[in-house]
Formats: structure tokens, C-alpha cells, sequence
């Protein structure tokens, strides 16, 4: 295997591992609270959207056919997005712990973690242009359709176990 596809599969198990524990604190898998979580019972888990956005941005990088050159920005794009999803899931678990803070406290936590948000979303946007300025036209064409929504998966994914 090529030693891109071997990175793309250790960071895959590395978000497997996150996920397991992840669903661990919601109660998903022995060790952790009883019964099944919301997303659980949706159909959805945590697990299902973390490996969603792996696969993803595997296949994400496979299709750009990166150079050696390019690979810092990709790293670095794509570990930014990776920060971004497991900040969401653990926001997730905090955010069950909210009913004990007071009406303005939790006015305060919301405007913190949507700031939070921005700073992320900020520095996956600085991490994107980046990798696009030194893509050529061809890759630019593979990365056009795909590089805002890959960055937006995390958000969306939480957006939708609130609903």
C-alpha cells in the first residue's frame, strides 16, 4: 500500500477509537450509561458520522492525487477538520451536563462554544487556501465541488443530532 493510503487508514482508526469512546460516555457500548443514546435510537451514532467524514476525506485525498510537496497542506487541512469533529462530540457530551448551570450561564457557554466554532472554522478556511494555492488546475477541478463541504461536515453532523 502506498504510505498516503496507510496515513488515511491509521487516522481512520484513530477516529474509530474517538468514536468508541465517545459512544462510551453516551452510554452506546458496556461501560457506559444505560440504554441508547439519542443518536442512537435516530439511527445515527457518533461513530457513523466520524467514520462518514474519514472515509470522506479519504477518498477526498485519493482523488487529488497529492504530490509530496503538497502533503503539508493536506495535513494540515485535514487534521484541522479532524479537530473540528471531535471538539463537536465532545461538546456533545458536555452539553448533557447543562441542565445544572443557570439561564445566563448557559447564554455564556453557547456564545463561548460558538466562538470557538468560528476560530475552528477560521483556521480550517486559512488551512484550505492553502492547500488549493498549491494545487494545479486539474486537482483544483477534483477539489472545487468537494473542499467547503468536507469542512462543513462536522457542523452539520451536530446540527442534525440536535433536530
Amino acid at each position: 500500500m502506498r504510505k498516503r493510503t496507510w496515513l488515511a487508514l491509521a487516522g481512520a482508526v484513530l477516529a474509530s477509537a474517538m468514536a468508541t469512546q465517545v459512544r462510551a460516555q453516551l452510554g452506546g457500548i458496556p461501560g457506559g450509561r444505560r440504554g441508547k443514546s439519542s443518536g442512537e435510537r435516530k439511527g445515527g451514532g457518533q461513530e457513523s458520522q466520524v467514520s462518514s467524514l474519514e472515509i470522506t476525506l479519504h477518498e477526498f485525498y485519493e482523488d487529488l492525487k497529492l504530490t509530496p510537496a503538497q502533503e503539508p497542506a493536506w495535513q494540515s487541512y485535514s487534521t484541522k477538520v479532524r479537530a473540528l469533529a471531535a471538539d463537536v462530540a465532545r461538546e456533545r457530551v458536555r452539553t448533557r451536563s447543562t441542565g445544572q448551570m443557570s439561564a445566563l450561564q448557559r447564554v455564556d457557554r453557547a456564545v463561548d462554544v460558538a466562538r470557538d466554532r468560528l476560530t475552528a472554522m477560521e483556521d480550517i478556511a486559512q488551512s484550505a487556501k492553502a492547500l488549493y494555492a498549491g494545487l494545479t488546475p486539474e486537482q483544483q477541478q477534483v477539489c472545487d465541488p468537494r473542499l467547503a463541504n468536507i469542512m462543513s461536515m462536522p457542523l452539520a453532523a451536530s446540527a442534525a443530532n440536535r433536530g
